[in-house]
């Protein structure tokens, strides 16, 4: 069993954050500005997209990694869009980004967006290739050097 229980804990940790390839789903939202962004609009660029909400401790966690990504690729073929699932985004976002020095797009959506995703908490990180399929997922926290990594591996 001693030798069983790595092998399954090693699986299910690649089944989280591996999710094979398949087209992301359709994704166009307004930001906090009313305007309209859609993932199809950045084909041809690499996409991070974050679904995340300011009442997720986890989530804030990860908010100085998402900052330090977006800004040290900055002028890359590269975009980072970060999804709030809060209620009242207009009231309690503006605050919480300037806060937090966030600078990236953040748009707002509700829980359909989430099951077009398989989004089941939060959390949740997906890298989009620039030919519009997911090639990563991250569950919980990000490690900004492994995604960061993974990043710059796809902009080769």
């Amino acid at each position: 069993m001693r030798k069983l229980l790595p092998l399954l804990l090693s699986a299910v940790l690649a089944a989280c954050t591996d999710p094979g390839t398949r087209e992301a789903p359709a994704l166009s939202l307004s930001g906090l500005d009313g305007k309209v962004v859609s993932l199809a609009g950045r084909r041809g660029r690499v996409v991070l997209v974050n679904f995340w909400a300011t009442w997720c401790s986890s989530c804030r966690e990860e908010l100085p990694a998402l900052n330090a990504i977006d800004g040290r690729l900055q002028g890359k073929s590269f975009d980072l869009l970060s999804v709030s699932l809060d209620e009242a985004p207009e009231k309690i976002l503006p605050p919480f980004l300037k806060k937090h020095g966030v600078t990236y797009p953040v748009l707002t959506a509700d829980d359909s967006v989430l099951r077009s995703w398989g989004v089941r908490g939060l959390p949740a990180t997906f890298l989009v290739g620039r030919d519009g399929l997911i090639v990563k997922r991250w569950l919980g926290p990000i490690d900004a050097a492994v995604v960061e990594n993974d990043i710059l591996a796809l902009l080769k």
